[in-house]
């Protein structure tokens, strides 16, 4: 850090902590980005930049295709450090830049039983130039959220969060 608070550049980020909690068909998650909104809103816009973070730590992210536009359609495939692939595909329902984005997310994969969520990202800048960032998944059932949580969703962001709020601190 500077003497004036701000962050060297290459410099980590102050360790963060991505909070959560578990409603009836929803998972809300919670974590200050030490980046500005503009910077967040791009990273969660950008092909190249979601390439750079999207997914759990060890794995890396190809983007087949990304719309970036109501009604818009996108598909990313992360890729596991054994190659398993896992494919998505989303379509966006809403986006008002630089505070807000809402889309549909299913596995783009035939094998994989559907598990369709809406998913709501809040960004909020904060006084300190962070963003803090809310995200929010929406199921059909109690029981596709339990399904899902099954999967290691929550700590999965966590992680995915860690490595956009590290890329950033690249910038």
């Amino acid at each position: 850090m500077t003497a004036d608070g701000s962050r060297r550049a290459g410099a980590a980020p102050p360790a963060a902590v991505t909070s959560h909690r578990i409603e009836d068909r929803r998972i809300v998650l919670q974590r200050v980005i030490h980046a500005p909104r503009d910077l967040v809103f791009l990273a969660w816009t950008d092909p190249v930049h979601i390439a750079r973070w999207w997914g759990p730590h060890g794995f890396r992210s190809v983007v087949r295709q990304m719309d970036v536009a109501t009604g818009g359609e996108f598909r990313i495939c992360m890729v596991g450090p054994d190659g398993a692939e896992y494919p998505l595909r989303g379509r966006y329902q809403e986006l008002v830049a630089p505070e807000r984005l809402v889309y549909w997310v299913d596995w783009d994969d035939p094998a994989r039983p559907p598990q369709p969520s809406l998913n709501r990202v809040s960004l909020s800048a904060r006084s300190d130039g962070h963003t803090e960032v809310t995200l929010e998944l929406e199921f059909a059932s109690a029981g596709e959220r339990e399904d899902v949580q099954t999967q290691q969703v929550v700590p999965g962001w966590g992680e995915c969060f860690e490595r956009l709020d590290a890329y950033l601190a690249e910038r």
